[in-house]
């Protein structure tokens, strides 16, 4: 049995059966990955359709000297998903019941919806610190890891976890049994 390495090599060289190989051995994965950054399952099964898709396009920029073929499709998933979700942010969405904008405008944690929840979540996180509000916003909604936090922030990776932690139970403490 091919090596996923050998299989995206021999992609890079037209074979289109690798591609459907990969397939087979990674989409679940590649699927759990981005429902895990995005939380909508028709997204997450369009990040993976896609993901395969720009594989099949960049093949040739895998070097097998710079890191494992899963990690290289896990890169592939994770910038797409990060796409995907970076694009929805940037569309304004109002519910009727909740203004963002309006400081008098408060949530109640029984009145909460399945279709208001991330509503909700925006609302507890304007509780929280500056600090605490990109960390769970970066590590939760944008994907990116605790170590990618720690070189983006120059902190150790260690305070980074810390952090992060502490500003979930702040979150958990603010919104209660939602």
């Amino acid at each position: 049995m091919d090596t996923e390495e050998q299989l995206i090599i021999r992609l890079q060289s037209g074979d289109e059966t690798s591609l459907a190989k990969l397939y087979d051995l990674l989409s679940n994965q590649v699927f759990s990955l981005a429902l895990q950054i995005l939380r909508n399952r028709e997204d997450a099964q369009e990040v993976l359709q896609d993901t395969f898709v720009k594989l099949y396009q960049n093949a040739e920029r895998f070097n097998p000297e710079f890191g494992s073929a899963r990690a290289y499709i896990y890169t592939i998933a994770r910038n797409e998903s990060r796409m995907r979700l970076r694009a929805k942010q940037s569309r304004p969405q109002k519910l009727a019941d909740i203004d963002l904008h309006d400081p008098a405008s408060t949530f109640e944690a029984n009145q909460v919806t399945d279709h208001d929840s991330r509503i909700t979540v925006a609302k507890a996180l304007e509780h929280l610190t500056r600090e605490d509000q990109h960390l769970l916003q970066a590590s939760f909604f944008e994907g990116y890891s605790h170590a990618e936090l720690a070189e983006q922030t120059g902190l150790p990776l260690g305070t980074i976890k810390s952090k992060v932690r502490r500003a979930l139970l702040k979150l958990r403490d603010l919104l209660g049994d939602v």
